[in-house]
């Protein structure tokens, strides 16, 4: 069995975790204003490769990418979007509501994540209970697809289209971390 550390242990720890923010702090706060960009950035870049490699290409501004072979998939999906700080300034963030709204059902999600591990008619999604009847499934699925996060790969066959999967796993990951 564990032992619970004291609370001397506790507050040690605490304050050498303080100390390491307020280093933190110190180095990216812009004391050196004639410095380059990259060289206010936290951390090293070992630890923190992506951002540096976004300061070095893009300067200010956001970016995500990703590279994923998804479940039974023949191949890996490649993919990333990018935008300078200029570029973020001129987006209407309620151009979002509509993609993010769609996701907005946990039920939603979980036919998403079905769909993305190999599960592709609404007979198979019947099977589970989780997403209620066909019907229900179906008004899903429609949301879905008329947000972009799914197509009709065939006849009654559903997909994550391929330029959907790495937003879709972003999302998802900045939703359970």
């Amino acid at each position: 069995m564990e032992s619970t550390p004291s609370a001397e242990e506790r507050l040690s720890a605490l304050e050498l975790r303080v100390a390491e923010l307020e280093d933190a702090a110190t180095r990216s706060s812009g004391a050196m204003a004639s410095a380059l960009p990259g060289d206010n950035l936290p951390g090293d870049k070992e630890t923190f490769w992506a951002l540096h490699g976004l300061v070095d290409y893009l300067g200010d501004g956001v970016t995500y990418a990703g590279y994923t072979t998804p479940p039974g998939a023949d191949g890996p999906v490649a993919w990333q979007m990018g935008l300078d700080s200029a570029g973020l300034n001129d987006i209407d963030f309620a151009e979002a509501a509509g993609p993010l709204a769609a996701l907005g059902h946990p039920v939603r999600l979980q036919l998403l994540q079905a769909i993305y591990e190999g599960t592709s008619t609404v007979a198979e999604l019947g099977r589970d209970k989780r997403f209620g009847t066909s019907g229900q499934i179906y008004h899903h699925v429609h949301a879905l697809a008329g947000a972009g996060w799914l197509e009709n790969a065939r006849r009654g066959h559903w997909r994550v289209p391929a330029s959907r999967i790495v937003p879709l796993l972003t999302l998802v990951l900045i939703g359970t971390h």
